[in-house]
C-alpha cells in the first residue's frame, strides 16, 4: 500500500505522452549517403535552438520533437544548405544536398541556445556563453541551477532530496560531501559546455543516486580540421586568483584526435564561527565552547585530457581516451577554543596552528568499440580503468592556556596520510531501433573497486614521535557491483513511453586492518523504471515519470575508525551503515516548448544523515553517518523564459519541497516537516556591436536538512563582455556574489546539543577573462561517449573526509 499512491497515476496517465518523430535519409549528388551532416531544429517563432543531431554511417537520421512548429535545418560544410518547415510528424524520405565548390569563409550564427531548456527526459542548463559564469567554479554553477542546493558541507540535493548521483561526460565518480566539493570547486565553468538534470533515470543509468542525476558536459572537439580555444582568466576576491585553459580538435575523415588542459591556481580563505554547547537532561548547559577558525588554503590543479577516434570504415570506430587530474593544495590555519562551565565562566583556550600539505591524483583510461549494423542497430564495448592517489603531511601544534592566559599544555600532532584507489570497469551496451519507431536497450556492467588507506598519527613526547593509537588507522575495502538492464521504448505519434527494469548485485568486504575488525555485506537488488510523454496539443507537453534509485554508504561512511577535524570534532564511519532506497514519481507539463512546470513524491526508506554525537570523556563532538526511518519529500519546480526581441533574454527558476524526516538520532526521536524555496534568475541584455551584460540572481530561503536549519543565502552577480574579430574573441569582466551573502549561517538544535555556526567563504571576486578561437570553425561533430570507470569514482574518493 506503501507505493499505491505512485502507482495510480501511472496506470492513469501510461496510455499517454507525445513527441513527435522525423526522419530521413541525406545523400549527396551521386547517391553517396552523407554521415555526420547537421539536421538543427529550431522554434519556428522566434529561431530558439531546440535540439540538433548528426547523421549516422549511412546517411539517416530521426529525431523526436515536443509538438510544435519547426524549421529544420540539414547542412554539412562544401555542400549546400537545405531547410524543411515541420508541423508534425514526418518522414522527409531522401534527402539530396548539392554540393557547393566555394567554402564559407564567416557564417554567423544568428540563433542562440536558451540557458534552460526541457529534452524528453532531462532539463538542460547551457553554462557556455554565460557571462556571469566566467571565473566561477562548476560548484558554483551547480548551486545557481533549478532545483538543485548545495548546503555548508558541499552536499548537493535535487528537489529536496539529497542523493545526487554526479556524472561528468556520463561517468560518475560517486563522490560526495568534502571530497565532491573539492572536485568541483577545482573544476573551472570555463570547461563546461552544459548541465544535464535527470531526475528520474532510465534502467540504463545505474541506479545509484536516489534524487536523481546530474550530467556535467564538458566542452569537447566539435569541429573538422584543426581548431580550438584558448581562455585566460585572472581574478581577484581576497586574494589573488588564475584559470586557464586550452582546447584542441584536429579531425580528418577517418582520424581525430582532441583535447584540453586546464590550469587553476587560487588562494582561498574561509572562516568558521561556531557557539557550541552541551546540555543535560533537563535542557540547561554544562558546558560550551565558542570556536573561530580560519583557514588560508592554496590550491593549484592540472586537469590534462586526451583521446582519440579512429574510424576505419563507416560502420566501426574505435577510441581511447586518457584523462587526470593533479590537485596540490593544502592549509594554514589558526583554530581557537574557548571552554566555558555551567555558570559561562571561561576554564580553558585552546589554540591550534595547522599546517597540511595534500596531493591528490587521479588517472583515468577508457577503450571504447563501437560498431553500427546495417540495420541501424549498434553495440557499444567500454574498458575503463583508474588510479586514484592521496598524500597529506599534517601537523598540528595545539597549546593550551587558562584565563590567565598562562600556558598550561602544548601538544604537536603529526599526520601522515597515504591512499590510494584502484578502479576497472566493462561494459557492454546493445541498441535496436525498430521501423515502427520503438527502441529495444539491454546493457551488462561489471565494476571492481579495491582501496587501502593508511593514517599515521603521532604525538611529540620529549622531542621524539610516538604513535597515537586512538588515531592512526588502516582501512581496506573492496566492492564489486555486476549490473544488467533491459529497456523497451515506444513510440507513437501522439505518444511515446520507455519501460525498463535494471538488476545489481553488490558484494562487499571492509577490514579495518587497525583493529582487525572486517565486515562483509552482499545484496541482489532490482529496479524499475518507467517514462510517458503525451501531446495533448501542440503547445501542451505532459509527462510522467517513476523509478526505484539507491545509494551505497561511501567508503569513508563505512570506515569505523576516527578522523581528526579539529581538537573538538572528530568524524567516525559505521560498518553497517544501511543503504538507502528512493521510489520517486514525478509529473512534469510543457508549454509552447519554453515554460516548464514539475511535480514530484519521493519516498526514502534507511535514509543516510549526519548524527552529531557528544563523547562524554573528552566533551569532544563526533559526527556520524547515521539511517533514520525514512524522509517524505514533494517538490515544485518551474522554469519560464522571457524573450523581449533580440536584446533581451531571461530565465526565471523557481524549485520549492517540502520534506518530513521520520526516525531516531542519536537517542531522540526526529519528526520534522520543513520547507526549502529556491529563486533564481538569468539576465542577458544584447547592446549591440559585440557588448552584452549578464546579471544574474540566486536566493535560498531559511530551511532545515535534517537536523540542522540553514538561514537564507543569497547572491546578485554581473558580468559584462565585449566581442571582436568576427566572434572569434572575447573580452569579459564579472562581478561574483557582489553584496556577499552567499555563505552559510545555521544552528543545530537537538537533543543536549546546541549549535550555531557562520561559515563564511571566498565567494566575492571580480574576474577578467579573455577568450580567443582559433582554426577552422567547420561543423562536423564528434561523438560523446560515456565510459563506465567513473561511475564508481566519485564514490570511492569519498574515502578521505579528514
Amino acid at each position: 500500500m506503501r507505493y499505491s499512491i505512485l502507482i495510480v497515476p501511472v496506470l492513469f496517465f501510461q496510455w499517454a505522452n507525445g513527441q513527435i518523430n522525423i526522419k530521413g535519409t541525406i545523400q549527396d549528388e551521386n547517391s553517396v549517403p552523407l554521415s555526420y551532416v547537421n539536421i538543427i531544429a529550431y522554434q519556428a517563432s522566434d529561431t530558439t535552438l531546440v535540439k540538433g543531431i548528426v547523421s549516422d554511417g549511412l546517411g539517416g537520421f530521426q529525431m523526436d520533437l515536443p509538438s510544435g512548429k519547426y524549421l529544420l535545418e540539414v547542412s554539412l560544410m562544401g555542400y549546400r544548405p537545405e531547410s524543411f518547415s515541420v508541423t508534425g510528424p514526418k518522414d522527409l524520405g531522401t534527402i539530396i544536398l548539392a554540393s557547393q565548390s566555394e567554402e564559407l569563409e564567416n557564417v554567423t550564427v544568428i540563433a542562440q541556445k536558451p540557458l534552460i531548456q526541457k529534452e524528453q527526459d532531462k532539463l538542460v542548463v547551457n553554462v557556455e556563453g554565460n557571462i556571469a559564469n566566467v571565473g566561477n567554479s562548476t560548484l558554483d554553477i551547480l548551486q545557481k541551477s533549478p532545483g538543485v542546493v548545495v548546503d555548508q558541507d558541499d552536499n548537493i540535493s535535487l528537489n529536496g532530496r539529497n542523493g545526487v548521483r554526479i556524472l561528468i561526460d556520463g561517468k560518475d565518480t560517486r563522490l560526495s560531501g568534502s571530497e565532491l566539493g573539492t572536485l568541483l570547486s577545482n573544476m573551472p565553468s570555463s570547461n563546461i559546455e552544459k548541465l544535464e538534470i535527470i531526475s528520474n533515470p532510465s534502467a540504463k543509468y545505474e541506479a545509484q543516486g536516489n534524487a536523481g542525476i546530474i550530467n556535467i558536459v564538458t566542452k569537447q572537439g566539435k569541429l573538422y580540421g584543426t581548431n580550438g580555444s584558448i581562455r585566460t582568466a585572472p581574478g581577484y576576491g581576497q586574494y589573488f586568483r588564475w584559470e586557464n585553459s586550452v582546447n584542441f580538435n584536429h579531425r580528418q575523415e577517418k582520424f581525430n584526435i582532441y583535447g584540453q588542459y586546464a590550469f587553476a591556481k587560487r588562494n582561498q580563505w574561509m572562516k568558521i564561527n561556531i557557539n557550541r554547547a552541551f546540555l543535560n537532561e533537563m535542557g540547561n548547559e554544562e558546558t560550551s565552547y565558542e570556536l573561530r577558525n580560519l583557514f588560508k588554503m592554496p590550491v593549484e590543479v592540472h586537469t590534462p585530457r586526451i583521446g582519440v577516434d579512429f574510424q576505419p570504415n563507416e560502420n566501426t570506430t574505435y577510441g581511447l581516451l586518457l584523462t587526470g587530474m593533479l590537485n596540490s593544495g593544502g592549509q594554514d590555519a589558526v583554530n581557537n577554543i574557548r571552554q566555558f562551565d555551567e555558570n559561562r565562566d571561561l576554564f580553558s583556550i585552546q589554540r591550534t596552528d595547522t599546517h597540511t600539505e595534500t596531493q591528490r591524483n587521479y588517472y583515468t583510461g577508457n577503450f571504447n568499440i563501437r560498431h553500427d549494423f546495417k540495420n541501424k542497430s549498434l553495440i557499444n564495448f567500454d574498458f575503463d580503468m583508474a588510479k586514484y592517489f592521496n598524500e597529506s603531511n599534517q601537523l598540528y601544534n595545539t597549546s593550551s592556556y587558562n584565563p590567565d592566559d598562562n600556558s598550561t599544555t602544548g601538544n604537536i600532532l603529526t599526520g601522515y596520510v597515504d591512499g590510494h584507489l584502484d578502479l576497472y570497469g566493462l561494459t557492454l551496451d546493445y541498441e535496436r531501433p525498430f521501423e515502427n519507431g520503438n527502441k529495444l536497450e539491454i546493457g551488462w556492467k561489471n565494476t571492481w573497486v579495491n582501496t587501502d588507506n593508511d593514517l599515521k598519527y603521532f604525538d611529540t613526547i620529549d622531542g621524539e614521535q610516538v604513535p597515537n593509537e586512538r588515531l592512526t588507522n588502516r582501512f581496506i575495502y573492496d566492492e564489486a557491483i555486476y549490473g544488467a538492464y533491459v529497456s523497451y521504448s515506444i513510440s507513437q505519434k501522439k505518444w511515446n513511453a520507455q519501460l525498463g527494469l535494471r538488476g545489481e548485485y553488490t558484494d562487499i568486504t571492509g577490514n579495518q586492518a587497525t583493529t582487525n575488525e572486517v565486515f562483509d555485506m552482499d545484496y541482489l537488488k532490482v529496479f524499475p523504471s518507467m517514462a510517458f510523454n503525451y501531446t495533448l496539443h501542440e503547445n501542451h507537453l505532459i509527462g510522467l515519470s517513476l523509478s526505484r534509485r539507491i545509494d551505497r554508504p561511501g567508503y569513508s561512511q563505512l570506515n569505523p575508525f576516527r578522523f581528526f577535524v579539529d581538537t573538538n570534532t572528530f568524524r567516525i564511519g559505521d560498518p553497517y551503515l544501511q543503504p538507502q532506497f528512493t521510489w520517486s514519481s514525478e509529473i512534469n507539463y510543457t508549454l509552447k516548448s519554453k515554460y516548464y512546470f514539475a511535480v514530484s513524491y519521493g519516498y526514502t526508506q534507511d535514509f543516510i544523515t549526519g548524527g552529531i554525537l557528544q563523547d562524554g570523556e573528552e566533551q569532544s563532538v563526533l559526527v556520524k553517518p547515521i539511517n533514520i526511518d525514512n524522509v517524505k519529500s514533494f517538490s515544485l519546480t518551474a522554469s519560464a523564459p522571457l524573450t523581449v526581441g533580440r536584446w533581451l533574454r531571461s530565465n526565471f527558476n523557481l524549485s520549492a519541497s517540502y520534506n518530513h524526516y521520520k526516525g531516531l538520532v542519536t537517542g531522540s526521536q526526529l519528526n520534522q516537516s520543513t520547507p526549502i524555496v529556491n529563486f533564481t534568475s538569468n539576465h542577458n541584455l544584447n547592446l549591440g556591436n559585440g557588448y552584452k551584460i549578464n546579471l544574474s540572481t540566486f536566493h535560498l530561503f531559511p530551511h532545515y536538512f535534517s537536523i540542522t536549519k540553514t538561514e537564507t543565502i543569497s547572491s546578485v552577480s554581473m558580468g559584462v563582455q565585449k566581442s571582436f574579430w568576427d566572434g572569434n574573441g572575447a573580452l569579459s569582466l564579472n562581478v561574483n556574489d557582489m553584496f556577499f551573502n552567499q555563505y552559510p549561517v545555521g544552528t543545530t538544535q537537538f537533543g543536549q546539543l546546541d549549535d550555531k555556526f557562520y561559515s563564511y567563504r571566498d565567494t566575492r571576486f571580480a574576474t577578467l577573462a579573455f577568450t580567443w578561437k582559433f582554426g577552422k570553425q567547420t561543423i562536423k561533430s564528434e561523438r560523446r561517449r560515456r565510459t563506465g570507470v567513473q561511475e564508481e569514482l566519485n564514490r570511492a574518493r569519498q574515502r578521505n573526509n579528514n
